[in-house]
């Protein structure tokens, strides 16, 4: 499992809405471009689906994504069928009470489709995939932050 954390100023309900809004992950990720709901979902819900849209360098692609654990304020998780990986967001109190420590966190559940293995070695997407994965979180949760931040 890898995860990444950092310390925003920020109400927890507000950076669960920023996390857990698919539609603008796009704004935040290096690499997702953003998503949309897959009826019925319209939102953010246990088991909600929804197709998330990627991009690294000149390749695109889409995955199909199913939301497994969704409690506001706390955490936003999903599974990506493709890739066979659990993405997801905790949003824990800080020290002080004047915000939150949110993690971005990505594990494994299986063995990704023969296409993804494919492309992951062919190096289309990156060599060392996994770094550029850890970096990207770091990333996402820096530009989360700025964004959660301003209020």
């Amino acid at each position: 499992m890898d995860e990444v954390s950092i310390s925003i100023a920020a109400a927890p309900e507000r950076v669960w809405r920023l996390v857990s809004d698919v539609t603008g992950m796009g704004r935040f990720s290096p690499e997702c471009k953003g998503g949309r709901w897959v009826a019925p979902a319209s939102g953010p819900a246990l088991g909600a689906r929804f197709r998330g849209r990627n991009r690294r360098g000149l390749i695109f692609w889409t995955t199909d994504c199913t939301v497994v654990e969704c409690e506001e304020g706390k955490v936003f998780a999903f599974e990506v069928a493709q890739s066979k990986v659990r993405w997801g967001y905790r949003i824990e109190p800080d020290g002080d009470g004047d915000g939150v420590v949110l993690t971005e966190w990505r594990e494994h559940f299986g063995r990704p489709h023969l296409l993804i293995r494919a492309v992951d070695a062919s190096g289309l997407v990156g060599f060392r995939r996994e770094r550029l994965m850890v970096e990207g979180m770091r990333t996402t949760l820096g530009r989360i932050k700025e964004v959660a931040e301003r209020g």
